[in-house]
């Protein structure tokens, strides 16, 4: 959970309702307008499955070796979270990312706690980023394929990709978890965009370390410049059929 300290100054019942009324029809324009970056991004990834898992660039139906270990590592972690989800790793795992992604972007560090299964950060401020950085980005397996390519020898590759499947599945398990639960971080920004916000930089990161893990770091730059080509055409299509509506009512 994500605490935000600003400076203390005097607040009305009056001045929270007016601030929440003029931002809640933002934030659902916002989710409106990122709704074909999720489409594109979705099409990027399951275009991109085949080639990253795939032996012979998704020209066979066999795995990858590759594959198979991170297909492993996600059994691995599946079991562990069926004898007992590790709440504290991941409670302190979301609450070290809220305050990477706030020092990334300028904020001050005022208290971090974490419990067992809960935690908080105390910042200087806040942006939808650092707010819901825990729910998109898996931090231990960025951390994993980093390690995994500064080691890049064959004999790694293997062990790289079986502790990337065990890290991603263990942050997406232990997130859908979290998020069956009231969470005060997705109603900050409205359900609605924190939404469309997750699933479209999840597909970014979750997505494409996934990818990584099974075909190589040269598939980034592939995956990357499939989402910006499928999101385009994705934003072509809708300002299109908006154009034919509007001639449509025009004449």
């Amino acid at each position: 959970m994500l605490a935000w300290c600003p400076p203390r100054r005097p607040r009305t019942e009056t001045g929270e309702f007016m601030k929440s009324f003029l931002l809640r029809p933002l934030a659902w324009m916002a989710a409106v307008l990122l709704l074909p970056a999720c489409w594109g991004a979705a099409l990027a990834f399951g275009k991109s499955l085949p080639a990253a898992f795939f032996a012979g660039g998704g020209g066979s139906y066999l795995l990858a070796p590759e594959g198979w270990a991170f297909i492993a590592g996600a059994c691995a972690y599946a079991v562990w979270h069926r004898i007992r989800p590790p709440e504290f790793l991941y409670a302190f795992v979301h609450e070290f990312t809220h305050m990477a992604f706030a020092l990334l972007t300028g904020k001050k560090v005022r208290s971090f706690e974490v419990n067992r299964g809960s935690g908080k950060v105390g910042l200087s401020g806040t942006n939808p980023l650092i707010t819901l950085a825990p729910y998109f980005f898996p931090l231990p397996t960025v951390a994993v394929l980093l390690l995994g390519w500064a080691f890049g020898y064959p004999p790694i590759d293997w062990a790289t990709a079986f502790l990337a499947g065990l890290t991603l599945c263990l942050h997406v398990l232990m997130t859908l978890r979290a998020l069956g639960a009231s969470q005060p971080d997705i109603a900050r920004g409205g359900r609605a965009f924190s939404w469309a916000f997750i699933f479209f930089f999840g597909l970014v990161f979750i997505g494409g370390a996934a990818l990584v893990s099974a075909g190589g770091w040269g598939v980034a730059a592939s995956y990357g410049a499939s989402i910006w080509r499928e999101s385009l055409d994705a934003y072509a299509l809708l300002f299109g059929l908006v154009e034919r509506i509007a001639w449509s009512l025009e004449s």
